[in-house]
């Protein structure tokens, strides 16, 4: 559930910020992680609902989407990223996609890397072109 490109972890994000919206005073994070574990398909195999709960829960606040009073709230910016559809990162690329991409990209950030080193000491003359 790494980083918002994962579709599974914007589907629960907008299932939170759903039920948040739909909670004028907020939530506790023990009513949250109980109202999760009552939606189908919430649950990560390997994770504690509570320990998934949490790690939305900080993504939607890393993004100001929501905020902690006294309770868990949704902040006008949630309120506007849950009304507007085009915002939502869901795509029909699935974790093995991002996770190769990623991978390539690295590879060439290293290939790209050790070519600037290596132009810079041809123009230097440490070393000499072939």
């Amino acid at each position: 559930m790494e980083g918002r490109a994962d579709s599974g972890l914007e589907i629960r994000r907008l299932l939170l910020l759903t039920r948040l919206r739909n909670a004028p005073t907020g939530l506790t994070m023990p009513k949250l992680v109980n109202d999760c574990e009552k939606v189908p398909g919430w649950k990560v195999p390997g994770n504690v609902s509570s320990e998934i709960v949490r790690m939305v829960l900080q993504s939607l606040i890393d993004d100001r989407l929501v905020a902690l009073k006294k309770n868990f709230e949704l902040t006008t910016k949630g309120r506007d990223y849950l009304e507007d559809p085009t915002k939502w990162q869901i795509d029909g690329r699935t974790t093995q996609d991002i996770e190769q991409k990623l991978f390539w990209e690295s590879i060439y950030e290293v290939f790209d890397k050790a070519y600037r080193g290596l132009r810079s000491k041809i123009k230097t003359g440490l070393v000499k072109e072939t």
